[in-house]
This record gives C-alpha cells, structure tokens and sequence, in this order.
C-alpha cells in the first residue's frame, strides 16, 4: 500500500499552564506563616479570607501582617521570577511576545492559604490580575490511595479525588476542553487568571494544605493609567 502521509503541522489553540516547583525554602516559609495564621487567634479572626473566595471550606485565610520583612522578600522573589519566566514560556509555545521582566511583575496582596478538609471543595471560578499561581505544601499519600481503591473513584473512568482541574472552550470535537492533575507537594502551576479551574472534594480524613497567590504588568497597569493603552498581558 502507498504511504499517504505527508509533513503535516499541529497549530495549538487555548491557554498555555506551566508546573514547576518551589524551593525548600519558600515551602518552608509558606508553611510556617500559614500555621502561624491559623494558630493565632488574632490574624485567625482577621484574616478570614473566604468572603472574598470561591471555596466551600471552614480555613481559608489571608497572608496579611503574617510575614515578617526577610521571609516575605525570599517568598517574593522567587514567585515573581517564576512568574515572569512562565511568560517566557507562553511566549515560547505559542510564538508570540508576552514576556514581561521580572521588575514588572507585582504580586497582588494578599496570598492565601486554603486548609482543605474530607466533603470540602472549590468550585469552578476564575481569579483576578493577569497570572495566577497555585501551590502545594501538603498532598497526603490517602488521597492517590483513595483514588485507587475507594468504591466511589476506582471504578469511575474519571477518578479525581482531591484533583486540580483546568477548563478552557467548547467542547467541538477533536478537542480537549480540560485537564485533571494530581497535586503533589511542592507543585507550583501558572496560569491564566481568568481561566476556569477547580479542585473537587474528598472523603479521606486528611487535610491538604494549598496557597494562591495573583500576579498583574505593572507596566501594563501604569500605561493604562496613564491613557495610553496598551496591550494585555496574556
């Protein structure tokens, strides 16, 4: 039989997401600060972060007067450099010039910290700024083994369990409109803020610790301000 094929080329539409990880230290420092939230009962009272969230959870907190100066320059350095390199990434994959230097990049305060517990969930909602960021600093073993062997997911042909999903488009044919991943510890992802996500519920008796942060051009922001347009980052 005659070979038909010929070169051929793969055109990707839709938004691009980026994982990576965090430093030892930056897990470490957001961990601890987010303890400290939750075990003052001061900023436990004051930074009660869930009126201005999507989330269905009892613990969700605001990183507000939790740091101190040292610890939140070492948190803040390394989430704008990976901000701005994950519009080097973009830029990269689609061919197309998003980048923005890293003295551009301003993260919008506060971050928060999610204590995500058995039957709580996020639902599906997008964030405000230009880039956002999800991070991991606890994803129990019980929540895979869950997925495996639990009546309700294993024999599901969609298991997802404590998962993070992103949603984007129609659903056309020929056409994927969502991705599920499976967080783990020190997993960092950047993404559009106005792309569509979620995280869906689990039953185990554990609880998984994630924090968020939102980022936006300061040059962008500035020429806006100024009159003189510009064109959106993202």
């Amino acid at each position: 039989m005659a070979n038909h094929i010929r070169p051929y080329e793969v055109f990707r539409l839709g938004p691009v997401m980026m994982k990576t990880t965090i430093s030892d230290d930056t897990h470490r420092i957001l961990l601890n600060v987010s303890n400290k939230v939750r075990k003052s009962k001061k900023l436990k009272l004051q930074n009660d972060f869930r009126k201005n969230l999507a989330g269905n959870l009892t613990e969700e907190y605001s990183f507000a007067n939790a740091f101190s100066e040292k610890a939140e320059k070492i948190v803040n350095d390394e989430l704008t450099y990976l901000a701005s390199n994950y519009t080097r990434v973009v830029s990269k994959t689609i061919g197309k010039n998003f980048d923005v230097q890293e003295e551009n990049v301003v993260i919008l305060k506060p971050g928060w910290v999610n204590f995500m517990k058995a039957g709580e969930w996020n639902p599906q909602h997008t964030h405000t700024g230009n880039i956002s960021c999800v991070i991991f600093l606890k994803v129990p073993t019980e929540l895979d083994e869950e997925n495996k062997v639990s009546e309700l997911s294993s024999k599901s042909n969609t298991p997802s369990a404590g998962r993070l999903e992103f949603n984007y488009g129609e659903n056309i044919g020929f056409t994927q409109t969502g991705v599920m991943k499976i967080p783990k510890e020190k997993d960092i992802y950047f993404f559009s803020a106005r792309l569509n996500h979620l995280v869906y519920p689990f039953k185990s008796n554990v609880e998984r610790v994630s924090v968020s942060y939102n980022f936006a051009d300061k040059l962008y922001a500035k020429k806006i301000l100024e009159g003189e347009g510009g064109a959106a980052w993202g």
